[in-house]
């Protein structure tokens, strides 16, 4: 009982506190953008913890053969324990972002005691409440998927707590390091952003202690081996398959465009835009990318951006030299950890996101608390001005990270929130015409034929408008071939969308989705080429089996079926849909035995196939 409240002393119970206050609303959610990635009813975490060794064995994104790349294996093996002892419930996911964000910042709060011991405790504390309560972080808390991002935060703060312990060690206790090393190797386990910390431990740890060369080539030594494992991990354990994935334009027009002014540009651009977004978030988005943030010219971010990186190389310097820690290492962890994000080196899908700020966000409050306290005396009883000032961000962050918790309830709560802030989102506009879609298809829609009609016709121009703003977004021009093809029957329409996105990508979808066209404009020759061409690419695809059957049936072709059928057969498609196909074609040509004999095949596939049922009735 002693140890638990010499634990939970009034600063830790108070950053409980504001940490459910800020984020207990996000308890209510459901799944939101990209949550398939790492939960709900087809992810492998369902399985629970049988599912390990497997999830240590893939990517972590793994849609298809032509899309897989990353490795955090420590997120979906969360979910699989989160699953294994809970189920799948959306409510308890969020519950345990939260916990996990809340280990974070008392980890956090641990650590910055120890490493600016020679600051006053309340300076430390204000800093970790900044941090808790920062608007920028309810993307991170609130989307499921960006658990990686909070786990990869913990093992970071918990691999830099045990090197300190070590250092402040009398004698060295060498199971700190061993305990560092493997808290480091999980954060690489959880997401890539643990990679600043290489070069921000290692500083920290000199700027504190200045220990001699030894100490710090063996520090590196331990960190540059956590990278190693998960080098090793991901190279012997991953199945063996080529990580995959395609970039669009709209991402960032810098996988297609290197000319380096671009580079300076969009790095400027993008300091900018997170020191803004960390300290005024009044304009928060799920997805940025072209036309929101530019690459080709400077904006507002950008002299902002401008007119930071003096300053910010200038406040390094000098607090070096002065040996003001604080200041220093809430400068170079703000810099180093911003520095994966600026779209210099590497650049950023989405260009920008709330989430890349995370971690430089804990650089930038501590340098906002080290200099406010040189104006302001944080370490005796706060005067009343202060006290208000702070009841005031306390006010003001909670009502924006309330107000945005509201957003991620659920995909189509986001990006209605999301798509009226910037018109020209490519991403967006062809979420919000998908989630418009949806709704009118919806079984219990309460929407009337002419209301449908309107939302349409809504859904229509958002797609086109995500195509004008990227033509080369496959995902738009394929999925209003399929509002024109199915919802609105004008196919000759349709047939650029699907030519333009077949350029790009192809897919059987996309080839049903012209033999469909051909079909329709009486294209018969063209319609059977597309619809062989769907099989050969896929020959389980029963699409396009039974457009064949049927129109090969009508005109009296029933070789032509029969053939097609028992090739799939012979290439071991044996599915209830194909003997069904068989039967039916016999049936026409009046060929009872051999129309019976394939209906009780499909009867042994499923039993409870109502066309082979009904068909052995009437035979």
């Amino acid at each position: 009982m002693n140890k638990l409240k010499s634990f939970f002393t009034p600063r830790k119970l108070f950053l409980i506190l504001i940490v459910f206050a800020f984020y207990g609303n996000t308890l209510k959610n459901d799944y939101a953008l990209d949550d398939y990635i790492v939960t709900e009813k087809e992810n492998i975490t369902t399985k629970g913890i049988s599912s390990i060794p497997k999830i240590f064995r893939s990517y972590y994104i793994d849609r298809s053969e032509d899309v897989r790349f990353d490795y955090r294996p420590m997120v979906k093996i969360s979910f699989a324990f989160e699953h294994e002892l809970f189920g799948l419930n959306a409510g308890v996911s969020h519950f345990f972002n939260i916990i996990i964000y809340l280990i974070g910042l008392l980890l956090l709060y641990e650590t910055l005691l120890i490493l600016f011991s020679n600051y006053d405790k309340n300076i430390v504390f204000y800093s970790v409440a900044l941090f808790a309560i920062l608007p920028i972080h309810s993307e991170v808390v609130a989307s499921l998927k960006n658990r990686d991002m909070l786990l990869c935060f913990v093992f970071c703060i918990a691999s830099l707590k045990n090197i300190i312990l070590f250092f402040e060690s009398m004698n060295k206790k060498w199971w700190l390091l061993i305990i560092s090393m493997f808290c480091f190797y999980a954060a690489f386990l959880s997401k890539f952003d643990a990679l600043p910390y290489m070069v921000i431990i290692p500083v920290l740890v000199f700027v504190k202690y200045r220990p001699n060369i030894k100490w710090i080539i063996t520090l590196i030594v331990i960190l540059f081996i956590s990278l190693v494992l998960y080098r090793l991990s991901r190279r012997g354990i991953l199945d063996k398959t080529t990580a995959k994935r395609v970039f669009y334009y709209f991402e960032n027009p810098l996988y297609f465009e290197q000319e380096l002014q671009y580079k300076i540009i969009a790095m400027f651009n993008s300091l900018g835009f997170y020191i803004n977004q960390i300290i005024m978030p009044f304009k928060q988005c799920c997805y940025y990318g072209l036309d929101t943030i530019s690459v080709h010219k400077l904006g507002i971010h950008g002299y902002l951006g401008i007119l930071a990186t003096p300053i910010l190389l200038f406040g390094l310097i000098k607090s070096y030299i002065k040996k003001d820690i604080m200041l220093f290492a809430g400068l170079f962890i703000f810099c180093s950890s911003i520095s994966m994000y600026l779209n210099f080196v590497i650049p950023a899908v989405g260009i920008v996101a709330d989430r890349f700020a995370f971690f430089a966000s804990l650089g930038l409050v501590i340098v906002m608390i080290s200099l406010l306290s040189k104006r302001i005396s944080l370490n005796t009883k706060l005067n009343m001005n202060v006290k208000i000032l702070f009841v005031g961000v306390l006010v003001l962050f909670g009502s924006i990270t309330f107000s945005r918790n509201r957003d991620w309830k659920n995909l189509y709560t986001l990006i209605e929130a999301d798509y009226t802030k910037y018109p020209n989102n490519s991403f967006l506009n062809y979420k919000q015409g998908l989630n418009i879609v949806k709704q009118i298809e919806d079984k219990n829609s309460p929407l009337s034929l002419d209301q449908k009609k309107g939302k349409l016709t809504e859904a229509r121009k958002l797609i086109e408008k995500s195509i004008s703003v990227d033509s080369t977004y496959a995902i738009s021009h394929s999925y209003l071939s399929y509002i024109l093809v199915y919802l609105i029957n004008d196919f000759n329409a349709a047939l650029p969308h699907i030519n333009s996105a077949l350029k790009i990508e192809e897919t059987t979808e996309l080839y049903f989705y012209k033999a469909i066209c051909m079909r329709e404009t009486k294209q018969k020759d063209s319609c059977e080429y597309y619809l062989l061409k769907c099989i050969s690419r896929n020959n389980k695809y029963m699409n396009a089996y039974n457009l064949l059957m049927y129109d090969y049936n009508a005109n009296n072709e029933f070789d032509k079926t029969i053939k097609l059928f028992n090739q799939a057969i012979s290439k071991g498609v044996y599915t209830v849909e194909i003997y069904n196909g068989l039967g039916k074609t016999y049936w026409q040509m009046k060929n009872n035995e051999e129309a019976k004999k394939y209906y009780r095949k499909a009867l042994e596939i499923n039993p409870t196939n109502e066309e082979a049922s009904e068909m052995l009735k009437r035979l």
